[in-house]
């Protein structure tokens, strides 16, 4: 089979969900073909080491301005490559990762003497859309042959933004079992955490793009009434717009002394085992990684009770939820996790890896997309007989 994925960046979890699917195909003897932008917007880029992944696995990468920003022409000139690779590469399916990616390929696709596929996998809703923006994202993905949900509350979002619920699926994204390399270089942060473990220090991890979203300065509004009681440390693995505002924050509530912020990491899986926890604040997510990497690396989650989270975690179970945007519910839970006995943790940990284990395993997510490329592809050549 011959697949082309288009996305707008491979940054963050969703990058690495597409790289994950690209390389384990391409494993399978596939031919992959990825295509993403070229140019970094803002805060939005390809991560270094998910385009070294992609490179050291012989999948084919394109880097083409622009399947991220909403112009026409910038757009179309990604269309014109695309057709290209289209024909060259005899591509049967189209996979994109956005709404604007999936424009490209119902375009591209006219290229083929043959009907292509083109499905597209919402990691999430962005919260900045105009209403225009909304409207033209919702024309575009009820013109695909499938969408793809990552969680139950996506599916939801969509069929209440009007989404065609017969083209919507449900697949959760998975991860492999383990990341970890012998290969794999540990830095002077990570020898910092393995020093703060062994002192009994309780290490509070947040991972991911720093940004509004993300919402990571709620966590820095609770960790300021943890340490009072506790002798903590909260650590923000990540970059984005809003780290200096953070930083400035910690100054503003004297706990500077007990915040880490350690920038965007290759391989940051390597921190889960050294933390107590991890916290997760988002306003909005699709299906988190944060959370599933937590359940694999026995960490215990704590995350806001948005529809997505509260979807994979049950409260004392398999993690912990406060309640959305509130910063005491947020010290309060922090708390109650860090009064835990190690037998309690245990407990939960390992609830949370079965979960994992029988749900969120990369293996599963790829299996399920095959499944459905297939369905779709011999479904294509019944419409163009």
């Amino acid at each position: 089979m011959n697949i082309l994925h288009i996305t707008t960046f491979l940054q963050g979890g969703a990058g690495r969900i597409i790289c994950d699917l690209a390389i384990e195909q391409k494993k399978l003897g596939h031919n992959v073909y990825v295509v993403t932008s070229k140019t970094q917007e803002s805060d939005y880029c390809n991560y270094a080491e998910y385009i070294n992944r992609l490179n050291n696995a012989d999948v084919i990468l394109y880097e083409i301005d622009s399947t991220f920003k909403r112009d026409l022409y910038l757009n179309l000139k990604v269309v014109e490559k695309v057709k290209e690779i289209i024909i060259n590469s005899d591509i049967d399916l189209i996979h994109a990762h956005a709404a604007i990616p999936a424009l490209v390929g119902l375009i591209s696709r006219q290229a083929s003497h043959k009907y292509i596929p083109v499905i597209h996998s919402m990691q999430g809703w962005g919260t900045n859309k105009t209403p225009e923006q909304e409207e033209t994202d919702k024309i575009i993905m009820n013109g695909l042959d499938a969408i793809i949900a990552s969680s139950q509350s996506s599916f939801d979002l969509m069929c209440d933004k009007g989404i065609n619920k017969e083209k919507i699926g449900l697949i959760y994204n998975g991860i492999a079992c383990t990341d970890i390399s012998e290969s794999d270089k540990v830095d002077d942060d990570v020898r910092e955490m393995i020093k703060l473990k062994h002192e009994g220090v309780k290490t509070i991890g947040c991972i991911g793009t720093i940004c509004k979203r993300k919402n990571q300065g709620l966590l820095l509004e609770a960790f300021k009434e943890v340490v009072k009681a506790e002798d903590a440390i909260c650590v923000f693995v990540g970059e984005g717009e809003l780290v200096h505002e953070l930083m400035q924050k910690a100054n503003e509530y004297g706990i500077a002394d007990r915040v880490r912020f350690w920038g965007y990491k290759e391989n940051s899986y390597q921190f889960y085992k050294y933390f107590y926890c991890v916290v997760l604040p988002s306003l909005s997510e699709g299906q988190p990684i944060t959370t599933v990497e937590c359940f694999r690396e026995k960490v215990l989650f704590i995350g806001s009770d948005i529809p997505s989270i509260t979807e994979l975690i049950k409260h004392g179970e398999t993690g912990f939820l406060f309640k959305s945007n509130n910063p005491a519910s947020l010290a309060g839970v922090i708390k109650q996790v860090l009064s835990l006995t190690d037998d309690e943790s245990a407990v939960i940990a390992e609830k949370a890896y079965d979960f994992y284990s029988s749900s969120f395993t990369l293996n599963a997510m790829l299996d399920n997309y095959m499944r459905l490329y297939e369905a779709l592809i011999l479904k294509g050549k019944g419409l163009h007989k």
